[in-house]
Protein backbone atom coordinates (compact mmCIF):
# COMPACT_ATOMS: atom_id res chain seq x y z
CA UNK A 1 0.00 0.00 0.00
CA UNK A 2 2.40 2.26 0.81
CA UNK A 3 4.51 1.42 -2.11
CA UNK A 4 1.78 2.31 -4.52
CA UNK A 5 0.92 5.81 -2.49
CA UNK A 6 4.62 6.21 -3.38
CA UNK A 7 4.76 5.73 -6.64
CA UNK A 8 1.76 7.80 -7.30
CA UNK A 9 3.40 10.76 -5.37
CA UNK A 10 6.01 10.23 -7.69
CA UNK A 11 3.73 10.51 -10.21
CA UNK A 12 1.89 13.86 -9.57
CA UNK A 13 5.39 15.71 -8.97
CA UNK A 14 6.71 14.46 -12.11
CA UNK A 15 3.50 15.79 -14.04
CA UNK A 16 3.53 19.00 -12.00
CA UNK A 17 7.28 19.48 -12.30
CA UNK A 18 7.16 18.95 -16.72
CA UNK A 19 4.66 21.37 -16.84
CA UNK A 20 7.00 23.95 -15.37
CA UNK A 21 9.03 24.03 -18.50
CA UNK A 22 5.66 25.48 -20.26
CA UNK A 23 6.00 28.30 -18.69
CA UNK A 24 7.92 31.55 -19.58
CA UNK A 25 10.32 33.88 -17.14
CA UNK A 26 7.21 36.09 -17.60
CA UNK A 27 4.77 33.76 -15.73
CA UNK A 28 5.14 34.59 -11.94
CA UNK A 29 5.08 38.29 -12.64
CA UNK A 30 1.80 38.13 -14.53
CA UNK A 31 -0.42 34.90 -13.86
CA UNK A 32 -1.36 35.75 -10.13
CA UNK A 33 -3.29 38.66 -11.45
CA UNK A 34 -5.57 36.58 -13.97
CA UNK A 35 -9.12 35.64 -13.40
CA UNK A 36 -10.38 35.07 -16.26
CA UNK A 37 -9.12 33.66 -19.56
CA UNK A 38 -10.80 33.68 -23.17
CA UNK A 39 -9.61 31.17 -26.09
CA UNK A 40 -9.38 33.24 -28.44
CA UNK A 41 -11.22 31.32 -32.36
CA UNK A 42 -8.13 29.03 -33.43
CA UNK A 43 -5.84 30.39 -36.68
CA UNK A 44 -5.95 27.50 -38.99
CA UNK A 45 -3.96 27.59 -42.24
CA UNK A 46 -4.09 24.66 -44.91
CA UNK A 47 -0.61 24.57 -46.83
CA UNK A 48 0.72 21.72 -49.19
CA UNK A 49 -0.59 19.45 -52.00
CA UNK A 50 -4.02 20.36 -51.91
CA UNK A 51 -6.18 18.74 -54.13
CA UNK A 52 -6.87 20.39 -57.61
CA UNK A 53 -10.68 20.15 -57.46
CA UNK A 54 -10.78 21.86 -53.74
CA UNK A 55 -11.11 25.73 -54.40
CA UNK A 56 -9.79 28.84 -52.33
CA UNK A 57 -13.21 29.71 -50.84
CA UNK A 58 -13.71 25.92 -49.90
CA UNK A 59 -10.40 25.89 -48.39
CA UNK A 60 -11.13 28.75 -46.02
CA UNK A 61 -14.65 27.26 -44.92
CA UNK A 62 -12.69 24.55 -44.08
CA UNK A 63 -10.28 26.26 -41.93
CA UNK A 64 -13.04 27.95 -40.00
CA UNK A 65 -14.73 25.03 -39.38
CA UNK A 66 -12.06 23.38 -37.73
CA UNK A 67 -10.92 26.56 -36.03
CA UNK A 68 -14.23 26.41 -34.13
CA UNK A 69 -13.53 22.56 -33.91
CA UNK A 70 -10.39 23.11 -32.15
CA UNK A 71 -11.29 26.25 -30.11
CA UNK A 72 -14.47 24.57 -28.87
CA UNK A 73 -12.69 20.80 -27.66
CA UNK A 74 -9.89 22.83 -26.24
CA UNK A 75 -12.39 24.77 -24.10
CA UNK A 76 -14.17 21.68 -22.97
CA UNK A 77 -10.98 20.17 -22.36
CA UNK A 78 -9.55 22.57 -20.32
CA UNK A 79 -13.19 22.41 -18.27
CA UNK A 80 -12.42 18.87 -17.38
CA UNK A 81 -9.51 19.74 -15.78
CA UNK A 82 -10.74 22.64 -13.64
CA UNK A 83 -11.81 22.86 -10.25
CA UNK A 84 -10.03 23.54 -6.46
CA UNK A 85 -8.86 20.28 -6.38
CA UNK A 86 -4.94 19.50 -6.02
CA UNK A 87 -3.75 19.51 -9.97
CA UNK A 88 -6.79 21.23 -10.85
CA UNK A 89 -6.80 24.30 -13.45
CA UNK A 90 -7.63 27.15 -10.79
CA UNK A 91 -9.42 29.95 -12.85
CA UNK A 92 -12.15 31.13 -15.20
CA UNK A 93 -12.29 30.17 -18.90
CA UNK A 94 -14.66 32.78 -20.90
CA UNK A 95 -17.51 30.28 -22.53
CA UNK A 96 -16.46 30.25 -26.31
CA UNK A 97 -20.16 31.21 -27.30
CA UNK A 98 -19.49 34.36 -25.15
CA UNK A 99 -16.14 35.06 -27.15
CA UNK A 100 -17.11 34.43 -30.32
CA UNK A 101 -20.07 36.34 -29.80
CA UNK A 102 -18.59 39.26 -28.69
CA UNK A 103 -16.04 39.01 -31.51
CA UNK A 104 -19.36 39.11 -33.93
CA UNK A 105 -20.45 42.32 -32.07
CA UNK A 106 -17.26 44.31 -32.71
CA UNK A 107 -17.97 43.33 -36.47
CA UNK A 108 -14.84 41.03 -36.60
CA UNK A 109 -15.30 37.49 -38.06
CA UNK A 110 -13.40 34.51 -36.89
CA UNK A 111 -10.22 34.79 -39.39
CA UNK A 112 -9.60 38.69 -38.75
CA UNK A 113 -10.07 37.68 -34.92
CA UNK A 114 -6.95 36.10 -36.17
CA UNK A 115 -5.17 39.33 -37.18
CA UNK A 116 -5.76 41.35 -33.75
CA UNK A 117 -3.13 41.43 -31.31
CA UNK A 118 -3.70 39.79 -27.91
CA UNK A 119 -4.53 43.18 -25.87
CA UNK A 120 -7.06 44.29 -28.63
CA UNK A 121 -8.39 40.91 -27.71
CA UNK A 122 -8.18 40.87 -24.46
CA UNK A 123 -9.50 44.26 -23.69
CA UNK A 124 -12.63 43.69 -26.24
CA UNK A 125 -13.59 40.25 -24.74
CA UNK A 126 -13.22 41.97 -20.98
CA UNK A 127 -10.94 39.08 -19.84
CA UNK A 128 -7.63 39.10 -17.95
CA UNK A 129 -5.66 36.75 -21.04
CA UNK A 130 -6.17 35.54 -24.19
CA UNK A 131 -5.23 31.54 -25.20
CA UNK A 132 -3.58 32.34 -28.89
CA UNK A 133 -3.38 29.05 -30.88
CA UNK A 134 -2.26 28.23 -34.39
CA UNK A 135 -2.80 25.23 -36.24
CA UNK A 136 -1.21 24.66 -39.53
CA UNK A 137 -1.99 21.70 -41.84
CA UNK A 138 0.65 20.82 -44.33
CA UNK A 139 -1.24 18.25 -46.57
CA UNK A 140 0.96 14.93 -48.49
CA UNK A 141 -1.51 13.23 -49.74
CA UNK A 142 -4.90 12.95 -50.34
CA UNK A 143 -7.18 10.47 -48.47
CA UNK A 144 -7.58 8.73 -51.36
CA UNK A 145 -4.20 8.42 -52.29
CA UNK A 146 -3.09 8.55 -48.60
CA UNK A 147 -5.63 4.87 -48.68
CA UNK A 148 -4.34 3.31 -51.85
CA UNK A 149 -0.53 3.48 -50.28
CA UNK A 150 -1.88 1.60 -47.54
CA UNK A 151 -3.44 -1.07 -49.36
CA UNK A 152 -0.01 -1.27 -51.63
CA UNK A 153 1.82 -1.58 -48.46
CA UNK A 154 -0.41 -4.78 -46.80
CA UNK A 155 0.32 -6.13 -49.96
CA UNK A 156 3.53 -5.74 -50.10
CA UNK A 157 3.97 -6.57 -46.46
CA UNK A 158 2.42 -9.87 -46.91
CA UNK A 159 4.83 -11.03 -50.31
CA UNK A 160 7.87 -9.56 -48.94
CA UNK A 161 8.12 -12.04 -45.66
CA UNK A 162 7.50 -8.76 -43.13
CA UNK A 163 9.72 -6.75 -44.78
CA UNK A 164 8.53 -3.22 -46.76
CA UNK A 165 10.47 0.21 -45.68
CA UNK A 166 7.52 1.88 -45.99
CA UNK A 167 5.17 0.19 -44.42
CA UNK A 168 2.46 1.76 -42.22
CA UNK A 169 4.03 5.25 -44.25
CA UNK A 170 0.33 6.41 -45.26
CA UNK A 171 0.15 9.28 -43.24
CA UNK A 172 -2.13 12.04 -44.93
CA UNK A 173 -0.80 15.15 -43.33
CA UNK A 174 1.09 16.38 -40.41
CA UNK A 175 -0.68 19.37 -37.71
CA UNK A 176 1.68 21.67 -36.30
CA UNK A 177 0.17 23.12 -33.28
CA UNK A 178 1.85 26.48 -31.15
CA UNK A 179 -0.71 27.12 -27.80
CA UNK A 180 0.52 30.43 -26.01
CA UNK A 181 -0.98 32.28 -22.59
CA UNK A 182 -0.63 35.95 -23.67
CA UNK A 183 -1.57 38.65 -20.78
CA UNK A 184 -3.84 40.88 -21.91
CA UNK A 185 -2.40 44.51 -20.61
CA UNK A 186 1.76 43.91 -21.45
CA UNK A 187 0.75 41.44 -24.14
CA UNK A 188 3.80 38.94 -22.43
CA UNK A 189 3.57 35.10 -23.67
CA UNK A 190 3.93 33.78 -19.63
CA UNK A 191 3.04 29.87 -21.06
CA UNK A 192 2.98 28.33 -24.51
CA UNK A 193 3.79 24.60 -25.85
CA UNK A 194 3.63 22.90 -29.11
CA UNK A 195 3.11 19.75 -31.07
CA UNK A 196 3.50 17.64 -34.13
CA UNK A 197 0.14 15.35 -34.58
CA UNK A 198 0.36 12.75 -37.97
CA UNK A 199 -3.14 12.57 -39.50
CA UNK A 200 -4.08 9.66 -41.20
CA UNK A 201 -6.68 8.12 -44.11
CA UNK A 202 -8.64 6.31 -41.81
CA UNK A 203 -7.98 8.35 -38.57
CA UNK A 204 -11.73 11.03 -37.44
CA UNK A 205 -10.57 14.19 -37.94
CA UNK A 206 -11.99 14.85 -33.79
CA UNK A 207 -9.90 11.90 -32.62
CA UNK A 208 -6.95 14.15 -33.84
CA UNK A 209 -8.67 17.43 -32.65
CA UNK A 210 -9.54 15.68 -29.03
CA UNK A 211 -5.33 14.25 -28.91
CA UNK A 212 -3.82 17.88 -29.23
CA UNK A 213 -6.45 19.78 -27.31
CA UNK A 214 -6.29 16.74 -24.52
CA UNK A 215 -2.54 17.41 -24.67
CA UNK A 216 -2.45 21.51 -24.45
CA UNK A 217 -5.30 21.02 -21.64
CA UNK A 218 -2.92 18.16 -19.49
CA UNK A 219 0.50 21.25 -19.79
CA UNK A 220 -1.68 24.16 -19.07
CA UNK A 221 -0.68 25.80 -15.96
CA UNK A 222 -2.85 28.27 -13.10
CA UNK A 223 -2.57 24.76 -11.17
CA UNK A 224 -2.81 24.71 -7.36
CA UNK A 225 0.39 25.96 -5.74
CA UNK A 226 1.39 26.73 -9.07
Amino acid sequence: MKHSIFILFSLLLFASCSRERFKTYSYENYAYQHQTVAIIPVATYTSGRIPRDISDAQIEMIEEAESQAFQIELYNQLIRRSGRNANDINIDFQHFATTNERLEEAGLSLRESWQKSPEELAELLGVDAVVITNVEKEQYLTDLESFGLSVLNSVAWVFSDGWWPLYGQNRTSDVLVSCAIVDGDSGMVIWSTSRTCPTRWNRPHNEVVRSITRTISRRFPYRMGG
